[in-house]
């Protein structure tokens, strides 16, 4: 498994981030790796400045490196980069592997990943 410190400039990752608590100092989280590994935590202040501690030196706190992924959102259109076929974006979710699906249906029915596909506009659903 990739570790954090392996990553390298242009790659991505997933942290789990889970609200622990809200108080005056901002809001506090717990952040998890794969399989739910403690990667650290961290605390977001009122004014927004994230300030945190791994739990773990970065080379031993776990991550699936994120492959492929493209922010898409229900409402997108995309373009099939072969054959220029135009979709919307009904329903998307985040693989356990990090990477992004879609679908045209809100079913689900048909699933794409986003290899191939590019975001052309947005329209509201």
């Amino acid at each position: 498994m990739t570790s954090l410190a392996d990553l390298t400039a242009g790659q991505a990752f997933m942290f789990v981030a889970q609200v622990t608590g809200i108080d005056a100092a901002g809001v506090h989280l717990s952040l998890f790796g794969p399989a739910s590994a403690a990667g650290g935590t961290a605390l977001m202040d009122p004014a927004g400045v994230l300030t945190g501690q791994l739990t773990s030196p970065a080379t031993q706190i776990p991550v699936t490196v994120v492959t492929q992924f493209a922010q898409v959102s229900a409402g997108d259109v995309l373009s099939n980069d072969v054959t220029g076929e135009t979709v919307v974006a009904r329903k998307v979710t985040v693989t356990p592997d990090g990477s992004c699906q879609w679908s045209s249906s809100p079913s689900a029915g048909v699933v794409y990943r986003t290899a191939g596909w590019t975001i052309i506009g947005h329209v509201s659903l």
